[in-house]
């Protein structure tokens, strides 16, 4: 069984590598780029809905198709993550609603919810965990709500 010291320390590394994925979320929603941006390393790389390619490529993209919507809400659901040193993998479900018009909740034909599983590769680098791999699964979508 691992010391105290130990489990203290994967907990710890736990609970930074799960937050990940809410300040992603946190980040979208609000359309704070900077937060969003500051989730993944340098040379990241997305395997997304939308595209795939190094983070950067991939966040021009998303950018204006997030912001087209009045308003999104990602809800983070079921997360496992797994800790081996200075790595980390990672799946959480999402839920995530894009409303067409204001307020929020409203609504339209064009209102869209999907349901999406992030699986992330995760790393210690320079002081902080960062998402150096993502790849997007979107596994249902609902239309018109």
């Amino acid at each position: 069984m691992p010391g105290v010291e130990e489990m203290v320390r994967e907990l710890w590394a736990r609970a930074q590598v799960a937050e990940l994925p809410m300040r992603y979320a946190r980040g979208v929603d609000r359309r704070d780029w900077d937060l969003v941006r500051a989730c993944f390393s340098a040379d990241a790389f997305v395997d997304g809905t939308r595209s795939t390619g190094p983070v950067d490529d991939y966040l021009a993209e998303l950018r204006p198709a997030v912001e087209r919507w009045a308003a999104t809400m990602h809800v983070m659901a079921n997360q496992l993550v797994s800790i081996e040193g200075e790595r980390a993998s990672m799946e959480t479900y999402a839920v995530a609603f894009h409303w067409a018009v204001a307020p929020a909740g409203s609504p339209s034909p064009d209102n869209l919810i999907v349901g999406v599983r992030y699986h992330d590769e995760v790393s210690f680098l320079e002081g902080g965990w960062v998402i150096t791999r993502r790849v997007v699964s979107g596994d249902w979508s609902v239309a018109g709500t």
